[in-house]
């Protein structure tokens, strides 16, 4: 993939492609003078003459000329996505491989002639001539590829009816790129001409087809994307936009302006509208883009190939048809969509499952005990190669952290772990490394010695906040609710079974023990509870604890039902069963625990001795009746509003395939809290960062600051972890616009469009009629 720059600058369109490509490796072309003399002659001024000059050339021809533009523009490529490289203890990245001459090889590249054991003389492969310039001769050669290195040519030198061959072989592109082409000329094959003559008709497959010998291309996800991209322009910025669009999706082509501008040339490619009528059969949509064409051009663009005569004809009424044309044809800029892009894998090899030992570390991270044999290569035509250098792609099941995001991939490695046997990396389609273990190896040993075996990690998704906040010298903890959070899922044994509790019910019954009245008959009519003086919370100060048929009040299922569930909270230790027994001594009534119930029992207060007696009960001639208490943590948690987080993550699992998150933690910069999550999720490969209330606007609490400063807050958070969505989430029916308007000035102020998180809002959390949309 070739990304052009202006001075430095790439185009932010470009970076958001390039971010969803993923490149393992991003390098610098490092020009040297004898490139420079090749590209325009004469433009290095040497005071010598001509002859003098030519051997002076000789001499320094391959020297590196300074780039500082060049160097600036990897950097911005390399900051917004993860290729090899590692932070060494002073702080500072060290990258092995940075840069690339087009005169040298890199060990770490595999050469094309030793990425197959297929003899390159057995195939006839067509390619580009090497002295063919212009907007076709750059075409051809990204579609082909080039198997003799360029010399400054000029355009082809052919017929205007060949011309529109190739173009419209080039623009045929229906989900996979063509499988052959015909030569028009012998400098388009491979062949050691003149051994072998050069016969017109005859399709040969394109020379880059080498480069992927055991290779087929597949999608991470089951969704395939509903448009193909057509790029109109003559810059290299257009050309880079199609051609990373093109590999990134399968489907999109370059017209050039000044080939749509010919009358001519423009009615003869009949490829071009066949791709629209196939598209419009297939309710699918040709989007037309441009980063140098006006939008007048383009809409000009699509009404042309919306009236094409090639456009299909549709079983649809004939009222109906002219809109369903104007949509297979769209003016729309291409996204970058990571769902749909493809990936090459070798064919066999690319879905396989082993079993390893693995352990639990801090925060519920996932280690490798061992080091699994990862496999070799096997594929026939990829078997003896050697010198093959391979990417390994590692997912643990399930899939729980976000993809790249500028995570140093050694930190992804398991405790203790050599961090220089090979080169790890925090990919797309999981962790990345090198296939070459780099250390000693003694001839004669087995290829499997060669091969890295790296014992990993998968960090929860809490620790992988915390990594992907070092990166920019930032560090993320939970903050007390979410350590309280944390108690609640030892209690109830994972977070998805808190979740399904608070969604339930039970949520209201769980809050009503933590009454708003101050008298018992007050909060629990009819004698359904009773409410106590707290045992130390000065935050509540008064305690709710309810009988059976209290309980089953508030829930309103059947007690034959709910005994079941309430069996199963005792059994966890979120409630506890016991006895409201009043002491003789300092009259205070106290619950008593099941657990430490005795025939005397010490008051709590007093310490006095009470024996259980009726009088300590105070219900003449009535056995006394259980009353239910909840665990202080819950009590608090629920006090706090936290269930509101909770029933957001429920609702985001729900509406998931793949679902993992991290409640409440707190962004930490020199030692000072800047930013605040309710909740950090990860739900389907898109990461959240979630601000979840029981009220409707997001005005700070202690009346410091704005509420602006409040919602540049948040997007300070999303910006340090690369989020894809802001979720505003409450528990009202509407958010406060104003709190709305801001959150939206905020994303505006501190991201560049191209990275900016969409906004979500979440309303009426708990009902049965959320509302879950995205805003502008």
């Amino acid at each position: 993939m070739v990304i052009p720059h202006h001075n430095g600058e790439v185009r932010p369109e470009l970076l958001a492609m390039i971010r969803v490509y993923d490149p393992d490796y991003v390098v610098a072309l490092t020009k040297t003078v004898a490139d420079i003399e090749q590209v325009n002659p004469r433009a290095l001024k040497l005071p010598v003459e001509e002859a003098e000059r030519q051997r002076q050339l000789g001499i320094i021809g391959d020297h590196a000329v300074p780039d500082a533009a060049g160097q600036a523009a990897r950097e911005a490529v390399v900051n917004i996505c993860s290729p090899h490289r590692r932070r060494e203890e002073d702080g500072e990245w060290d990258e092995d491989v940075h840069f690339i001459t087009a005169s040298s090889e890199w060990q770490r590249f595999t050469p094309v002639e030793d990425a197959t054991n297929r003899p390159f003389e057995d195939q006839t492969y067509a390619t580009v001539p090497e002295h063919w310039s212009g907007a076709l001769g750059v075409a051809l050669a990204a579609r082909c590829g080039a198997a003799r290195r360029p010399v400054l040519g000029a355009e082809p030198d052919i017929e205007d009816s060949e011309a529109r061959k190739l173009w419209n072989w080039l623009l045929w592109n229906d989900y996979q790129n063509a499988d052959g082409i015909a030569p028009i000329v012998p400098e388009m094959g491979t062949w050691d001409y003149p051994k072998i003559a050069f016969s017109g008709g005859t399709e040969f497959p394109p020379v880059f087809s080498r480069t992927q010998n055991g290779l087929i291309q597949v999608r991470s996800s089951p969704r395939p994307r509903k448009t193909a991209d057509l790029v109109l322009g003559d810059t290299a910025d257009d050309f880079a936009l199609a051609h990373i669009t093109e590999r990134l999706y399968g489907r999109s082509v370059w017209v050039p302006r000044a080939l749509w501008d010919q009358e001519a040339a423009r009615a003869g490619l009949y490829h071009l509208h066949a791709l629209v009528s196939t598209l419009e059969r297939e309710r699918r949509t040709l989007s037309i883009s441009s980063l140098s064409e006006s939008d007048d051009v383009l809409e000009s663009m699509a009404a042309h190939l919306r009236d094409s005569p090639l456009n299909a004809v549709v079983t649809e009424p004939e009222q109906v048809q002219p809109e369903r044309r104007r949509e297979s044809v769209q003016v729309e800029l291409a996204k970058a969509d990571p769902e749909s892009a493809l990936r090459l894998v070798i064919a066999e090899q690319f879905d396989i499952k082993t079993q390893v030992g693995v352990h639990h570390s801090d925060r519920d991270s996932i280690e490798m005990t061992a080091g699994p044999r990862y496999p070799d290569i096997t594929h026939p035509a990829l078997v003896g190669c050697d010198e093959l250098q391979w990417q390994v792609d590692v997912s643990f099941m399930p899939h729980g952290i976000p993809a790249g995001r500028g995570v140093d991939g050694h930190d992804l490695l398991a405790s203790e772990e050599n961090r220089h046997l090979t080169w790890v990396r925090s990919g797309r389609d999981g962790i990345s490394f090198e296939s070459r273990k780099w250390d000693f190896v003694h001839n004669g040993w087995s290829r499997a010695s060669k091969l890295a075996e790296p014992r990993l990690r998968q960090p929860s998704l809490a620790t992988w906040a915390d990594l992907a906040a070092k990166s920019s010298g930032r560090s993320m903890e939970y903050s007390p609710a979410g350590s309280r959070f944390m108690s609640l899922v030892r209690l109830w044994g994972s977070a998805q079974s808190v979740a399904e509790t608070m969604a339930s019910p039970m949520l209201k019954v769980l809050k009503s023990f933590n009454p708003s009245a101050k008298s018992s008959t007050a909060a629990y009519p009819k004698g359904m509870g009773v409410v106590l003086a707290s045992g130390g919370s000065a935050n509540q100060p008064r305690e709710g604890y309810l009988s059976f048929e209290g309980i089953v009040q508030f829930h309103g299922g059947e007690p034959e039902v709910l005994r079941d569930d309430v069996d199963a909270l005792l059994d966890n230790g979120v409630l506890k069963r016991g006895l409201v027994l009043g002491c003789a001594h300092c009259r205070r009534v106290a619950f008593i625990a099941i657990d430490r119930l005795a025939q005397n029992n010490r008051c709590l207060r007093c310490d006095g001795s009470n024996p259980l007696t009726a009088a300590s009960w105070n219900r003449d001639g009535i056995e006394p009746g259980w009353f239910y208490d909840l665990h202080p943590i819950v009590r608090d948690f629920l006090n706090e509003n936290g269930d509101v987080p909770v029933l957001l993550s429920h609702h985001l699992r729900l509406n998931s395939r793949t679902y993992a998150d991290a409640p409440e933690m707190e962004l930490f910069e020199g030692g000072k809290r800047v930013a605040e999550a309710d909740l950090i999720a990860l739900s389907d490969r898109r990461l959240l960062v979630a601000e979840a209330k029981s009220s409707n606007h997001m005005r700070p609490k202690t009346g410091k600051g704005s509420r602006l400063d409040t919602a540049r807050k948040k997007v300070l958070l999303a910006t340090a972890l690369h989020a894809d969505e802001i979720v505003l989430a409450t528990t009202q029916e509407t958010w406060e616009p104003a709190s709305i308007e801001d959150i939206q000035k905020a994303v505006k102020e501190l991201t560049p469009a191209w990275t900016a998180p969409q906004i979500r809002s979440i309303t009426a959390l708990g009902t049965d009629h959320v509302k879950d949309e995205y805003l502008p």
